[in-house]
This record gives structure tokens, sequence and C-alpha cells, in this order.
């Protein structure tokens, strides 16, 4: 058995292990990125009345956790991999406290306090037991039972189960009897394992494929807030509500009803439309939580089941509120019919770009439920619940409601860092208002529903419209605006790293390029240029001193330091090359990538953040640092993560990076190396193989990767004409007028695209002066060719692939995995035998999928032009040496040779060593004969 240490320093045998759900893991993480948030507590509220005894109730929480598995469990990180620890027992003592002989005033404030301490105090997750309780003695037969549970082995459905339980048993304690309780088939680590192995059937695929159509677009809603965003996520959360007449939730049954949908679906359909109203926006985001216990079996489990689900819905802007129901009835039937995607996957599998001051795909929450506890009298006193206070505010802003006997009371929590508590009252009003109106008149116009003029609100909203459409073009890494005094606001963009025009000209280029989207949210700002924005200690940007430079800012600013302003790692520390080489390797084995360079992002790499725990603790292990997931999400790259890890203390941990955005043209430019002249390499595709050339390029030409590795191939994509896909590539190549000569190299059907691409460029102007094309057929060549000769050449082709990496493994140059995984058959098998060594990398996978995707795209191209001198075809070992004499199917034009050049390897292998170096001395030699 396995041994840890509890709180006394006494030894707990560990019984059982399982790994996290999905639900655990997502509050695993966010633990990691701040440990012992209270905003992760639950924190629950009952009152007792009648003739209760303390001894049995301190009991009766001591048998529930006997009985329920999760309560008696620790958290572990093995290898970055978090895992739940089974113990066998756990202590457990509930502190009384006695306000009886306390002034009523002061009763009130100690209770306030206790209620404050309890609900906020931290839990550390490496230790069993994570949950507390207290009762507050107000009278002989009065008092308050206050108890907290972390999020991660609790839920809302929990706090029923465990009011019952509790209830039960201590009456049963005082009565002597043996309390009535359910059996318990199942505990939470049988759900665990039965998540894991759903997570991998095809059910789980369709699910995938759901949500993707939904929300792959990456539109993420939120309420502009009254005060500016901290460059930080916080949780100072705060809670207004309003009690309604006894007769509120009889009006709200009898609506639903006539409308025939539940009264959650009215109560989406209440707050979506009352968001379009406040804010303008035509597409609603709201996250919502659904129990996730549709066994039988779970029902009488404490443990975290619940699942968030995102609604997305598109409020009819000349419709009426009776039209809004039934489509967002449609939208929730059809998100609660694909329930079982967890939150945390759901946000693996979008990959939305990591914005450490927001919440991941959602903003505003909502909750409709009847109380979780129902007011019962468990043998000789009652107990009923009672509101309670916030741990701590997850969300920007949370709408909810509870059902009472005593009636509903409508809330709304909000992060005190973002909304002054006047704008919060103003929601409440309306969104009460919006009830009162739809109950009355469910056929009444969406655009005669409540609204409330909010200048501030509405000049925020104006302004972070403006922040993302500056963020969103390809030259600005991030944004501020300023509202002046008088005239348009001002605006201060920080270029990206690889913008290849001059700096001093990007404010003309935005106000060229975003003159229509602006003109359509607010005025023109003026744009000033910086280095990096000023920031607080607290990361937050330091728009007092935006302000004060706003006068007359230099058309390329460096940021001011004096006390307001934080210097940033990257701006100020270096980090060794050692350091950089050695989080390379961590990043290679943990993404299972054959490169990373400095320039990569981690999560464009296909992490996501379980991986990234992983990669932490590795990195943990190796040096004396302690990184966490707030500096990966701030600095995701590998330059700047190292130099935020590696910097001293006097410099800040966490550097502020460039920010993701999310773009149309499903190609991405990657910069290998920039070089000292005008010349120009793009590689498409394969970007962790071309990468090793570049040393054998000359110093004065640019190296880029285009790659769609990260792209999401749907089926929008998948209509695309191939002349539509290479247009997107050459859109995404960032050219100027300056650039030139400029050469282009593809490997197998990006060869193809090479080709088409090349015939762009030089209808744009351009100067294309080298196309390389490895193991490239002419689109459709196939087709002509006899079926009997294909065959034959199939045959020929499987022959020499098994005698090419028989010889490679007999040499030891390969692994038998390796080998065994460059043969369909024997790859299948593996899969079909659970041999995870035998899985695709993510590399692979995408290489594939993107190849899929212009391979069929390919087909119905048609002919090829006839190829120019410009042209040069490469064959490998995987290609038949006929392939030579046909110049893989092209035409030529007059007077070209047309010669092919033989390489060393197997297709993509042929680009190794030997073979790259060879592409690169025929390409830096076509570059020298072009220079003038």
């Amino acid at each position: 058995m396995l041994v840890s240490p509890s709180r006394t320093g006494t030894p707990h045998k560990v019984v059982a292990r399982f790994p996290c759900s999905q639900s655990q893991l997502r509050w695993w993480i966010l633990d990691q990125l701040e440990p012992g948030n209270p905003a992760y507590n639950i924190a629950i509220c009952w009152t007792l009345r009648g003739a209760f005894n303390a001894g049995s109730i301190e009991a009766a929480f001591a048998w529930v956790i006997e009985r329920h598995e999760i309560l008696r469990t620790r958290f572990t990180d093995a290898n970055g991999r978090p895992m739940q620890e089974v113990v066998d027992k756990v202590p457990f003592k509930m502190s009384v406290i006695d306000l009886r002989r306390v002034t009523e005033e002061q009763r009130d404030k100690r209770m306030k306090s206790i209620s404050a301490f309890m609900a906020k105090a931290p839990f550390d997750l490496n230790l069993p037991g994570l949950i507390r309780a207290s009762l507050l003695l107000l009278d002989n037969d009065h008092a308050v039972l206050l108890t907290t549970v972390h999020h991660i082995v609790f839920d809302g459905w929990s706090i029923r189960v465990l009011g019952r339980e509790i209830g039960e048993i201590a009456s049963a304690l005082d009565a002597g009897r043996e309390p009535e309780l359910p059996e318990l088939p199942l505990q939470y680590g049988d759900y665990t394992l039965w998540q894991e192995e759903y997570l991998k059937s095809r059910k789980f695929h369709a699910e995938t494929a759901f949500w993707r159509d939904k929300l792959g677009d990456g539109h993420y809603f939120e309420v502009p807030p009254d005060k500016p965003r901290p460059a930080l996520r916080t949780n100072h959360g705060e809670v207004v509500s309003i009690r309604k007449p006894l007769d509120f939730g009889t009006r709200m049954e009898a609506a639903a009803r006539d409308l025939q949908v539940s009264q959650f679906v009215l109560g989406i359909a209440v707050l979506s439309a009352l968001l379009h109203r406040f804010t303008g926006e035509e597409t609603i985001l709201v996250g919502a939580q659904i129990a996730g216990r549709d066994d039988v079996d779970l029902e009488n489990l404490i443990g975290v089941f619940i699942n968030n689900l995102i609604l997305r819905i598109e409020p009819p802007v000349q419709g009426a509120f009776s039209d809004h129901v039934a489509a967002v009835h449609e939208t929730v039937a059809a998100a609660i019919d694909h329930q079982k995607m967890p939150f945390n996957k759901l946000v693996e599998t979008l990959n939305p770009p990591r914005d450490a001051s927001r919440n991941p795909l959602v903003s505003v929450n909502f909750n409709l439920q009847k109380a979780f506890l129902e007011d019962r009298t468990y043998g000789t006193f009652d107990l009923t619940g009672a509101p309670s206070l916030s741990p701590g505010a997850i969300y920007d802003l949370n709408f909810f409601m509870v059902g009472r006997p005593d009636g509903w009371r409508m809330s709304l929590e909000y992060n005190t860092d973002l909304f002054e508590r006047q704008t919060v009252e103003t929601l409440l009003d309306l969104w009460q208002q919006t009830y009162d109106r739809v109950l009355s008149e469910p056929a009444a116009p969406l655009a005669s529903l409540p609204t409330a003029s909010r200048q501030a609100a509405t000049q925020a909203g104006t302004d972070a419209g403006l922040k993302r459409l500056l963020e969103a073009h390809p030259g600005v890494s991030e944004a501020c605006v300023i509202e002046a005094e008088a005239g348009p606001p001002r605006a201060f963009v920080v270029p990206r790293g690889d913008y290849p025009e001059p700096i001093d000209q990007l404010p003309q280029t935005l106000q060229r390029d975003l003159r229509g989207q602006i003109a359509a949210i607010g005025r023109m700002p003026d744009i000033s240029v910086l280095l990096n924005l000023p920031r607080l200690a607290s990361g937050a940007v330091d728009r007092k001193g935006l302000t004060a430079v706003a006068a007359a800012p230099p058309p390329l600013a460096e940021p001011t330091e004096d006390a307001g302003t934080t210097p940033r790692a990257p701006a100020s520390f270096t980090p060794d090359p050692a350091h950089i080489d050695a989080l390379a390797e961590i990043w290679r084995d943990v993404l299972e990538v054959g490169t990373v360079t400095p320039e990569d992002d981690f999560f464009a790499l296909g992490g996501h953040s379980l991986l990234a725990l992983r990669m932490l603790a590795r990195v943990r292990q190796r040096f004396d640092i302690k990184p966490d997931l707030a500096m990966l999400f701030q600095a995701p790259q590998l330059q700047s993560f190292a130099a935020a890890a590696f910097a001293p203390t006097s410099t800040p941990s966490v550097p502020s990076a460039p920010q993701e955005t999310t773009r149309t043209n499903p190609w991405k430019l990657t910069t290998y190396r920039s070089g000292t002249g005008p010349a120009a390499i793009y590689t498409i595709n394969h970007p962790f193989i071309y990468y090793r050339m570049t040393h054998d390029l000359p110093a004065e030409a640019s190296v880029y990767n285009l790659n769609m590795f990260e792209t999401e191939i749907d089926d929008e994509l998948r209509a695309r004409s191939f002349l539509d896909i290479a247009s997107s590539a050459v859109d995404a190549m960032r050219i100027t007028e300056t650039t030139g000569p400029i050469a282009l190299l593809g490997l197998c059907v990006n060869g193809t695209l090479a080709v088409e691409m090349a015939r762009i460029l030089r209808e744009r102007g351009h100067e294309v002066s080298f196309v390389g094309v490895v193991d490239s057929w002419a689109p459709n060549y196939g087709s002509t060719v006899p079926l009997d000769v294909r065959a034959r050449v199939r045959s020929g082709k499987r022959f020499r692939r098994v005698s090419y990496f028989a010889t490679r493994l007999l040499t030891g140059e390969i692994p038998l995995i390796a080998f065994l995984k460059h043969f369909r058959l024997t790859l299948a098998l593996m899969s079909k035998l659970g041999i995870k060594t035998g899985e695709l990398t993510p590399e692979e996978r995408a290489n594939r999928d993107v190849t899929n995707l212009l391979v069929d795209a390919a087909r119905d191209h048609g002919t090829a032009p006839p190829l120019d001198a410009s042209v040069h075809l490469f064959r490998s070992q995987a290609v038949h040496p006929l392939a030579a004499k046909v110049h893989f199917g092209y035409m030529l034009e007059d007077g070209v040779k047309g010669t092919v050049h033989n390489l060393e390897g197997w297709h993509e292998y042929a680009l190794t060593d030997s073979g790259i170096r060879r592409l690169a001395t025929i390409l830096r030699e076509t570059l020298d004969a072009d220079r003038p």
C-alpha cells in the first residue's frame, strides 16, 4: 500500500488510485494557476431549528466522509498528470462556536465574519478531506451550519445528497437507530474510469464534431466592463440579489407551460434578450451547467459530475419574444443532446487563443434551480437552506435564480475588478423588468423590451471593439484604447515581431485596412506605436501613463520606466541559449514533435493545459525554478517562456507576449530566420522537416514556413478549391514590394501547390526564381496511366518500402515500433492492441489530415500548365525511377530540360541529412545566380 502524510503528520494509507475526471482536471488546472483560490470553493449555509445535538452532527459528517470515497481523496502530480488517491481514513472535526450570549448586533457581525472566513479559506489539494464545517449556536434551538467543500470533489447536486445524509444520520444517532441510506453500487473512481473509456469512443467523436460546428469560429461574447480588464484574471466577487413576490414562480411556470418550454429555457431566453438589448451584440454566448448524472447509480453519489454547456444564441432583432423562445428551445435541446463533451475537452478541441485575463470560451453564466436542499424535518430538528456568501467570482457575470418555499430570488454575482456596483444593480433591475414584461406579454417584440442608457458601458464597448479590431490585424501584437477628453480616441499598438513593413508606417496601414470596420462602431482613433505597453506592477496596462504621453507621442516610443511601469522580461533579460535548448528538448518530448524553435508557441504545437502541466513538472524537476501555468499562458512562445522562467527575481516573471488572433485564412506563417537581404524562401507544410535547412542557406535570405497544421479541417475548408487554397497561402506570405527573389518548396502534393502559388505570385507582379517540387506528380496524371501499369508500380513501391525500412531497422537507424508504423496493417494492429507507442504523433496526424485535404482538392484542379526553368523536380527512393523520364507527368515549356534531382531516403526521410543539404545547395546556387 502507498502511504502519504496527513495534516497531523500521521501517515495515510492509500487504498485506491484513479485518474481525474475531466471536470476535476479543470479545477486542478485552475488551482495550479492560483493555488488556494477561494472562487473554487462551494459554500453552503443551513439553518437548524429544534432539538439537535452538535456531537451527532459532527459524527454524521464523519459517517458521510467514510461512506463517500471522494471525500477521502487527495490529488497528486504524477509527472505532470494529476491523479486522485483515496485514503483509508480522514479525521473530521467540526468547530462549534457559541454565539448565544452575544448581542444581536455583534452576533450578526460575527456571523458575517465567520461565514466569510469559512467560505474563502483555501484548501490544499495535496491533502485528503477537502471539506470543513462550523456550527454557529444562536440559541438553544437555533443554529447555523456552515459547510465549505472544494469544487474538485463536489457540485451543486452533491449539496442535496450531503444535506439528506447529514440530516438522516444525525437524527438516527439521536434516536439510537441505524440510518436509512441508499446503497452506493459505485464510487466516484468508477465514474472516472468509465469516462476515460468514453473519451476513446465513436460517440465522443460525434460530440466533438457538433461543438466544433457550433463554436468553431472563435466568437467571444462579453459585457463591456466599467474598469480596465487586469492582465491576469481575478476572482474578487460580490452578489446583489432581489427577492421576488410569491406569485412570480406561479407566473413563470404558467408562461413556460404556455410557450411549451422549461423554466430554464425561458430563463435563457430572457437573459439572452436582455444581453442583446444591453450590449447591442447580435450573437450571445452564455454558459450553463447540467447535472451530468444521467445514470441512476450516480444520483446518490457525492462528487463533481456537473458539466458546463456553452449556448450560442442569436436573438431575432425584429422578431417577437415568443419566436426567440422557440429558437432558444432548439439550441438548448441540441446542447443537451451533446452534453457529454467535458468543458475541459471542449477547450482543448477548440483551442482558443489563450488570454490570461479572461475565462476560456464564455464570460457570462446562467443558472436556474430549485434550492438544492429540500427543507425537511429530521427527527427532532428542521434543516433548511439559506443564502451563502460568494467565495469568489469565476465569471465576469453570473446570473442565477434560486427557488425556495418562500419564493424566488434573482441574484447577480459580478467581478468587482471589472464592474461597478451601480452597473450591476442596473442589470439586475433590467433583468427583472424583462421577466415581468415577457410574463405579461410573451409575444412582445424584442425591440420593445427594457433597456438602459449606459454611456460608460457604451464607450467601454466601443473601446473594446476598437481593441479587438486592432489586435486582429496581422501587424499588431497588442493594443490599448484610451478615450481622449476632446477629439477622437487614442490607440496605442505594439507591432508584431515579424511585421515586414516599416513600423512607422503601421498607423497609416491600420487606418487604411480597418477604416470600414472601425466606422461601423465608432470614430477612427489617433494611433501611436510603442515597442511595448507600459504596465503596473500588477501586470495591468498603465493607462494613466499612456494618458500622460498621449499629448504628443513620438512615432515610435520606448515606454518610460518609473514607479508605475514594470519592464517585461524579454525587454530586459536574455535567457541563456543552453536553457532555451534544454526547454526545447522538454517541449519536444512532451508534445511529441520533431523540432521546437524559439519562436514556436506551445499551444500552437498541439499543447493543451494537461500537457502544459506535464511540461512544467519536467522543468521543475530539471531546474531550480517554479514556472506555472499563468506564466505559460502569458508567454507561450519558447523564447519568451524561457525569458520569464529564468529571469532574475528583480525582473517580472510573467512577460507579455503577442496574443494569438483568430483568422479566416487557414495558413499560418512561421519565421524560421530573418535574413539580411530581400530574398525570401517559403517552405510549405512539414514545419519541423524544413527547419533543418536554414543553416545551409545564405544569410541574406529570410526563411519561412507556411503550414495548416494548426487549422481545423472542417467542411468549409474541404469545400474550397485547390486554387482558392493556393491563393490563401499566397495571401498569408505577407510579401511587400521589396521582397524578392522568392523561392517556394513543397513535398508531395505541397509541391503541386507550390507550382500553383508561383503562378499566382507572378500574376501579382512578384519575382519567383525557384520552385522546388519533391515527389510531386502532376494533378490527375495517374488517371492517364493504364491500370496494369499502375498496379505494377504500386507493387514495386510496396517492395521498395519494406526493403528500405527493413534496412534501416537492421542497421539500428530506427527502432521496431518506428518500423511498424510505416505500414498500414501493422499500424492498425498496434492500435487495436492498444500499443500507444504505435499511435501517430500530433505532427503525423496533422500531416495526414492536411495532405488528404490537398490531395482531394488537387483531384479537381485540372491539368497543370507547362513548367518553366524555375521549377526543379526532386525524386526520393519512394518514387519509381521512371518518374524522371516523364518529369512526374508535367509538361515542359520549350527549351526547358526538366532535370530531375535524385535524393537519398524515403519520401520525407529524403529531406534529412544529405537530402536536405543537397536541396539547399541547389537552392543556394539558384539564388546566387539571381543576384544583381
